[in-house]
């Protein structure tokens, strides 16, 4: 099954992940309609364990037990759920367009990351992409 994920990794994964986000960026504004955000934020907690629990049967004793890949996962996880916390706020008080556009630059921070830690190289052309990125979400945002 991973072979086949990793013959779709360049393109179809991405778009689909787009997708996702995207119902992932709108859903909670409408269940703030009726709820609070930290009542959201734990059921969306909720909703990743209920996705999760499933795959350890489909792992069979392949999971990781490295101490450093761990942490690091679990750190993410943290960073991830108080952002999605912030973003809650955010829409609670704007609109989807504006707050989904903002913090859907959030990329950029992962690429600078990875240039400064990991030495990983980007193109002219993709630097300039990233610049447009950055003003086309001003645009939107403003």
């Amino acid at each position: 099954m991973i072979a086949k994920l990793k013959a779709h990794s360049n393109f179809l994964l991405p778009l689909a992940a787009m997708v996702l986000w995207g119902g992932w960026a709108f859903l909670p504004k409408m269940a703030m309609q009726s709820m609070q955000p930290n009542s959201v934020l734990l059921y969306e907690a909720a909703g990743g364990v209920a996705v999760a629990l499933p795959l350890l049967f489909f792992i069979r004793g392949g999971l990781s037990r490295d101490k450093k890949g761990i942490s690091l996962v679990f750190l993410g996880s943290g960073l991830s759920l108080v952002a999605i916390f912030c973003y809650y706020i955010a829409l609670r008080g704007g609109p989807v367009a504006t707050v989904a556009t903002i913090t859907a630059m959030y990329p950029v921070v992962g690429v600078a990351l990875a240039r400064i830690f990991l030495k990983e190289k980007l193109t002219r052309w993709q630097w300039l992409a990233a610049l447009l990125a950055m003003v086309s979400v001003y645009l939107l945002a403003g």
